[in-house]
């Protein structure tokens, strides 16, 4: 192989990988927009990170199955023994904007169809008082199930 064949390929190489390091750079750098409506204090979730060997994965976020209507019965000032009841213990609990925040994956089946939804849903609770302060989806789809407004 000559030299000029040789610096044509270490050329082309240099240019497919600033390419790659380019646009690895851009989906790191990329986030989620905060719907305003279900998530209107702009509080925190933990995304889902995939790299290549991931992705033999069926999900990368599951849930547990719930009925949402059940989700209703969860109001602001409600023991959080009550949420315990009705959802088990949270995947994650931590301290947040609001105060404590315990995060739940659940998955609802989606209306008219034989697919299903994981949602992200957070509880910010008084822990002195044991009591529920806010309860907030990170998305308003994960909404309107629970609230039965979803649009045909």
């Amino acid at each position: 192989m000559t030299t000029a064949l040789k610096n044509l390929r270490l050329a082309a190489l240099t240019v497919f990988t600033g390419a790659v390091m380019a646009a690895a750079t851009s989906v790191a750098a990329h986030t989620n927009p905060v719907d305003e409506i279900s998530n209107p204090k702009k509080l925190d979730y933990q995304d889902v990170e995939a790299r290549r060997p991931d992705f033999a994965e069926p999900f990368l976020r599951d849930g547990v199955i719930d009925q949402p209507q059940r989700l209703q019965q969860l109001r602001n000032g409600a023991p959080v023994d009550q949420a315990v009841a009705l959802l088990g213990q949270p995947l994650k609990k931590g301290a947040g904007k609001g105060g404590s925040e315990w995060d739940y994956n659940l998955k609802f089946k989606m209306p008219d169809s034989e697919n299903y939804m994981v949602c992200q849903y957070k509880l910010v609770v008084d822990e002195a008082k044991k009591q529920i302060e806010d309860a907030v989806w990170r998305r308003k789809q994960c909404m309107d199930i629970v609230n039965g407004t979803v649009k045909k």
